[in-house]
């Protein structure tokens, strides 16, 4: 039972708490906050921690591996179990969650613990892995908590912010012109004049390349995607494939959405299902063997050759014609037109299948800061039409007097 005891000395008055803990020789722990209320916190969170059934005291590397075996064959507090690719990635970056010397079992880990470990990331790997990694050993303890091993969660708020205040525009991605994607899409018509291999190609290539344009979908995405799941006029993202081409859901319930096609690009889809090859998984962009196709045919297949017959191309790492763009600018290029739409940010945010509003910030901010003179025309339509014309003119000069 943890208690609160009242100190006044050198610091002034303080307030002391003790606590269970069986990682010290009296069976108690300590810790002083300047302020009750802080004390009180503590009691009612973090001091609980310890009060844990001995039976469920594990470990921090125990704990991952828990966590692993949860996400392969349960699923996470309710969810599916995670591809094989997904798992692949989780087992990296637990070991270098197992790495670290975690010196408390997990029911006594604080704050500051949490703290130290992601300053050691910091230290030790690069920015970017330790912010995933640190967000792994966040669901970490998400899952023990949901499963009885401990009361509370000790890395709340912690985090590794992905960048600086400001963005470079070196970071943001890559969205082609309008004059761009009109190459790119004719010359995805003619890929398929050439010889009647590539004929055969690009029947399946051509209304990809145009689903992908003027859908926004995730190569996943459009990779997975079921006959059954085309309509008239739309089409229904619930299933994706992964770079394994395993089939699977969308990742998150947001992945699941409606998406309004043009006719022309239904049309293409229709032409291109009569000589679809036969797939038991009624997919629409099968290999020749029914399967479901993989990034990479997408990219060497059709997006490589379709660049370079367009000349969007540039010398990189090395490389004298490397593509421009990725497949990936396909989805980029159908958001910012809804940007440019003038689209709000939730019907953005559910258009592109996002789980949370700020990655559409975070992809597409700087699309959307960009819009700063259209924000200001805005402001001042807004005067006109309270205040009419002529008063929102002299409105400013009328107040300073």
């Amino acid at each position: 039972m943890s208690d609160i005891r009242k100190r006044t000395g050198k610091r002034g008055t303080t307030y002391q708490v003790r606590y269970p803990c069986e990682a010290t020789k009296t069976g108690y722990a300590y810790k002083t906050f300047d302020t009750m209320k802080e004390a009180r916190a503590f009691t009612e969170n973090l001091g609980t921690l310890t009060h844990v059934e001995r039976d469920r005291q594990i470990t921090v590397p125990e704990a991952i591996q828990k966590w692993l075996d949860i996400c392969e064959k349960i699923g996470r507090d309710g969810r599916e179990t995670v591809e094989p690719e997904t798992l692949k990635e989780y087992r990296r970056r637990a070991r270098v969650m197992e790495e670290y010397h975690w010196d408390r079992l997990t029911h006594e880990l604080e704050p500051a613990d949490v703290v130290r470990f992601r300053n050691w990331l910091l230290e030790t790997r690069s920015r970017d892995l330790a912010r995933r990694t640190l967000s792994s050993f966040h669901s970490v303890l998400i899952e023990m908590k949901h499963h009885g091993y401990l009361n509370s969660d000790p890395a709340a708020g912690i985090t590794v912010k992905s960048g600086g205040r400001y963005e470079d525009d070196e970071d943001e991605i890559q969205i082609p012109t309008d004059e761009d994607m009109r190459a790119i899409l004719n010359a995805a018509d003619r890929m398929g004049e050439k010889n009647d291999y590539m004929r055969k190609c690009w029947a399946r290539y051509r209304p990809l390349i145009y689903l992908a344009a003027f859908s926004g979908m995730r190569p996943s995405e459009y990779r997975g995607l079921s006959w059954s799941d085309v309509h008239d006029d739309h089409v229904f993202v619930r299933q994706r494939a992964d770079r394994t081409g395993k089939i699977g859901p969308v990742k998150s319930r947001a992945g699941r959405r409606k998406i309004f096609l043009p006719s022309f690009v239904v049309e293409m889809l229709r032409a291109w299902q009569e000589v679809c090859p036969a797939s038991e998984a009624d997919l629409v962009f099968p290999t020749r063997s029914g399967k479901p196709m993989l990034l990479n045919s997408v990219r060497f297949g059709a997006w490589v050759p379709l660049l370079k017959e367009v000349g969007l191309t540039e010398a990189r790492d090395g490389a004298p014609d490397l593509p421009k763009y990725s497949p990936y600018s396909l989805r980029h290029y159908y958001a910012s037109k809804l940007i440019e739409s003038k689209k709000d940010l939730k019907f953005i945010q559910q258009a592109m299948g996002h789980s949370k509003i700020e990655v559409t910030f975070n992809v597409y901010g700087h699309l959307i800061r960009g819009q700063d003179d259209q924000h200001k025309l805005h402001a001042e339509e807004l005067a006109a039409t309270i205040l009419g014309a002529e008063n929102s003119c002299g409105k400013s000069v009328a107040t300073a007097r």
